[in-house]
């Protein structure tokens, strides 16, 4: 049998469910899974192969052991891109314009626009985009091989670092502003660290694949080479490479390629980056406060958004916290000195609380009939006034996931499905595409909105 699921059931012969962490049928039957992908296997406390073959490694307070296991489940290879079945070679066509429903009035009128949404189709199979001409890509081409050997200025090095600073570093905060750490700490950091710069030309070559398909297999082979060199510092133990700025920074920007890619690695990177952060007294000494603050901030939106996606326990233990919490990192208080700029703040805020309040109540089965729905139309008419060229309109799409997940009528859930794809028409990122398909499948599996109660139903993406 060809091997199309966990290493378990592969052996026993029989045809793999692929949930994820662990499979449902290993589950019933009491045998330990290692869950779906390919897998990296190490021996506990002893090196099993190349020249230090049979040696032991030191641990580091506990933590090593930790971030090895996590790196034994990350992926070496490609992303898991979003399987299809019969929808393989289809391009999807998702209206933007809502259908006539209640308060029509009040309907966002940019969305008459109908858009394609273009799947993944895995690393031998990827469409070509029809993106439009921002200004963000650099028509020339190179031996994308030799670049990513991270000599420094490269012109395809440096070309992805242009794409990086122009397509993503502006969508992973929640305002472009003058003081974006993407591009005021993490490049220039690019320039110093090989593992930083292999990473920043990773992302930024997986956001380029659909223009540029001979990226795709260069971006993998990074990608490998950034876990085996994570997997090397662990393994050796010195906690200086282990908590260090590097290692920290790259996993964060390893995290955003997982919103970029749609792949499932991220149930073993957000790991990661929790062990990281609980060594906080040893972690990165050598970081400046501005720069503590910035890798801080982007640690704590994955440690907001990322548990409710993956398991509802985890979720209602996130949002047990104030939100407050997460917000002063997420919104700075600089944004609020301009009066435009802090009411869209306020806006965001507000929605993230509504969902949240979605989430728990579904998740706690706190939900009598029709209080749901309500919820849910609360939460429309907070997000009516964000528009396409909203500022930060781009920081809602767990926001709407959520919201979708949870609608138990059409009209909702094609409101909230047309706003991921405004979101998608601005940041290009394949987790959106992949959340639509998700999207998909919670309807059919449950329809009365009750996805909060067992997330875990469809395979996680990090939509964020």
């Amino acid at each position: 049998m060809p091997r199309d699921g966990c290493k378990e059931c592969s052996r026993r012969r029989i045809k793999c469910d692929k949930a994820v962490p662990e499979c449902a049928k290993c589950t019933k039957k009491g045998i330990k899974c290692t869950g779906v992908g390919r897998q990296i296997r190490f021996i506990e406390g002893v090196i099993s192969k190349g020249k230090r073959k049979g040696q032991t490694f030191p641990d580091v307070e506990g933590f090593t052991t930790k971030l090895s296991r996590e790196l034994d489940k990350a992926s070496m290879s490609t992303p898991r891109f979003e399987e299809h079945t019969e929808m393989d070679n289809e391009v999807e066509r998702v209206s933007v314009e809502v259908e006539d429903g209640p308060s029509n009035n009040d309907v966002d009128d940019d969305g008459a626009e109908e858009i394609e949404l273009v799947h993944y189709q895995g690393q031998h199979d990827l469409p070509a985009w029809s993106l439009p001409d921002d200004g963000t890509f650099m028509p020339f081409y190179y031996d994308p091989g030799a670049d990513l050997t991270l000599e420094l200025l490269k012109p395809g090095i440096q070309m992805l670092f242009n794409h990086f600073s122009q397509s993503i570093a502006s969508i992973m905060v929640v305002f472009d502003s003058g003081s974006n750490g993407y591009r005021n700490f993490l490049l220039p950091l690019a320039y110093e660290d090989d593992l930083v710069q292999r990473a920043v030309s990773v992302v930024a070559a997986f956001h380029m694949a659909p223009q540029r398909p001979d990226l795709l297999p260069v971006a993998e082979k990074g990608l490998s080479s950034i876990i085996q060199r994570l997997r090397a510092d662990a393994f050796a133990g010195e906690s200086d490479k282990v908590f260090s700025m590097s290692t920290w920074a790259t996993v964060i920007l390893l995290l955003v390629g997982e919103t970029v890619t749609g792949s499932q690695d991220f149930v073993h990177l957000y790991p990661m980056l929790t062990n990281l952060l609980s060594h906080n007294e040893v972690l990165a000494p050598e970081l400046t406060l501005v720069q503590r603050r910035f890798l801080l901030q982007q640690s704590r939106i994955f440690q907001l958004f990322t548990p409710p996606l993956l398991d509802s326990s985890q979720g209602c233990e996130t949002f047990q916290k104030d939100l407050s919490f997460y917000f002063d990192f997420m919104f700075s208080k600089e944004y609020f000195g301009d009066p435009c700029v802090a009411e869209e703040a306020i806006v965001y805020q507000d929605a993230i609380k509504q969902a949240r309040h979605i989430y728990m109540r579904q998740a706690l089965g706190n939900y009598h009939s029709g209080q749901l729905h309500e919820d849910v139309e609360k939460l429309r008419l907070m997000v009516i006034p964000i528009r396409s060229d909203s500022p930060g309109m781009h920081t809602l799409p767990w926001v709407y996931f959520i919201a979708a997940a949870s609608s138990e009528d059409q009209y909702h859930r094609t409101f909230f499905t047309s706003r991921l794809a405004q979101v998608y028409q601005k940041t290009r990122m394949n987790s959106i595409l992949v959340a639509l398909k998700r999207l998909e499948q919670i309807w059919l599996l449950q329809p009365s909105g009750e996805w909060a109660r067992n997330p875990s139903l469809v395979n996680p993406v990090l939509i964020i």
